[in-house]
């Protein structure tokens, strides 16, 4: 058995260098990283894990009471643990841009996923990223990074577009992806296969088969080939796991330690999935330790949007399984619990051990301007984010500029999708300023108003007894409204 581990092992290294080679679009231009001031180490190595549809409360750190992450928690007990951190959207797509750009995803043409051709033009919405648009990899490589995607990507690249540029136009020397997303990939052949084979028929790169149960090692695996190839730089590597999102895979042994544990099967399903990710992200960091690399390398992890809302369970008065740990709202809804995410950032020597910053807001937007800053580069102006770097040192950020939310288009033939709780689905756009959250369709109507210091659950509309605040947030988010591509503010 262990020989065919280590065989596999070798297997998958071997591909991943491979297919890397044919990556590249167009030579790496040389340059070398920012000096390092006397006794620094330099500039940091960066792995940004990004789980798809996991809750604000699936983690036992975070509240998850039926299972324990003990790797996942150390990182956070060892680093800052963000507790008021936003996705930038409450759909993969859109939240994925935000990340990647550090604009508001409407701003750039993102209000959902990236479906078809046509569903894409149903919501005024683009068929892939532009890759004009500033990156986080491209910032990072301009400094003299090695820089790597492996996982899910669905930025463009699937279903019937097949013309969508490879991650590698945005600024990654490398890429392996599986689920929407051109290249060098892997095909999921147990489950969405209909998706897997209208991806195989796009051509685009070379790909194989597996099993999804064996993605996230599969990840793993490559992103410790990548390091060790590039160990001489710093390196920046983004590894989005699809694990999460349902349907869920576990293997025999997870969903053995956990069978029971949840409220009914797919519950279980779901909370062996989450153990099984911890266990296999703990052996990267003990692997990644072992090489030396753990000395040095910042470690950001957090989710893309809310838990699944299984559209089966639409009106049968039952819950998918995830935890929002109360919060209202889950994947499509722009509550709380569809948009607010733990934020986890490990930085061994530098982030102050035990910070639980349940002060600074944060959002998915933010993340480009910090790193750019952690790394001792400029940012590209004219993004939507601010630097969170001093959480690192445990100081909080106490005010900040308003953030906006944009999902999907008012009165389009067919939506991104909805909660399929009603009490879940919210309205389309948001802003929250301060500890202010307006809430509001196309035309200001159905319009919500929450203090989200008293009420984070969102249980009690007060926009009719605070008429100047609400009025104040629905001019500023109208204002922002304004600014978007004409086909896509409905007003």
């Amino acid at each position: 058995m262990l020989h065919s581990r280590r065989l596999r092992s070798t297997l998958v290294a071997g591909i991943f260098a491979a297919l890397s080679a044919t990556t590249s679009l167009a030579p790496a231009r040389a340059q070398s990283a920012p000096a390092p001031a006397p006794g620094d180490q330099g500039p940091p190595n960066i792995l940004f894990v990004l789980v798809d549809d996991m809750g604000y409360g699936d983690l036992s750190i975070m509240g998850n009471d039926k299972i324990r992450t003990p790797n996942l928690d150390k990182l956070a007990r060892e680093g800052v643990l963000m507790t008021r951190f936003y996705d930038a959207a409450p759909i993969c797509s859109s939240s994925r841009a935000g990340f990647m750009t550090g604009h508001f995803p409407a701003t750039v043409n993102f209000v959902g996923i990236t479906g078809s051709r046509a569903k894409n033009a149903q919501l005024g919405q683009a068929d892939w990223l532009d890759p004009k648009l500033p990156t986080i990899a491209r910032v990072l490589k301009g400094a003299g990074y090695s820089t790597a995607h492996i996982g899910k990507w669905h930025l463009g690249g699937g279903r019937d577009i097949g013309d969508a540029p490879w991650p590698t136009a945005y600024g990654f020397d490398q890429s392996f992806t599986t689920f929407e997303g051109l290249g060098p990939r892997v095909l999921v052949s147990d489950w969405e296969r209909d998706l897997a084979l209208q991806s195989d028929k796009l051509g685009q790169g070379p790909r194989f088969w597996e099993i999804k149960t064996n993605l996230t090692q599969l990840y793993c695996n490559m992103t410790v080939d990548f390091v060790a190839q590039h160990a001489d730089k710093p390196w920046f590597v983004n590894m989005w796991l699809n694990d999460v999102h349902d349907p869920w895979a576990p293997d025999d042994d997870s969903l053995s330690e956990v069978m029971g544990h949840g409220s009914d099967s797919d519950d279980d399903r779901y909370l062996a999935t989450i153990v099984k990710m911890d266990k296999t992200l703990g052996k990267l960091f003990d692997r990644l330790d072992q090489m030396g690399e753990m000395d040095n390398t910042l470690v950001i992890v957090t989710a893309d949007n809310g838990p699944s809302s299984l559209q089966r369970y639409y009106g049968k008065g039952h819950t998918a399984p995830g935890s929002t740990e109360h919060l209202r709202g889950r994947k499509f809804s722009l509550y709380e619990g569809g948009i607010r995410q733990p934020l986890i950032l490990y930085w061994k020597g530098h982030a102050k051990a035990g910070t639980r910053d349940e002060q600074t807001v944060g959002q998915g937007v933010d993340l480009l301007p910090t790193i750019a800053s952690i790394a001792g580069v400029k940012a590209p102006a004219g993004g939507d984010g601010i630097d969170l770097s001093r959480v690192l040192t445990g100081h909080p950020i106490t005010s900040r500029p308003p953030l906006f939310w944009a999902y999907g288009k008012q009165g389009a033939p067919k939506q991104p999708g909805v909660p399929s709780q009603p009490h879940d689905v919210s309205p389309r756009y948001a802003i929250r300023d301060g500890d202010w959250k307006l809430l509001t369709n196309a035309g200001s109507t159905d319009i919500q108003l929450y203090d989200l210091a008293s009420d984070p659950r969102e249980t009690t509309d007060v926009s009719s007894r605070n008429a100047p605040v609400r009025d104040r947030l629905l001019g500023k988010l109208k204002a922002w409204m304004a600014k978007l591509p004409k086909y896509q503010a409905d007003q």
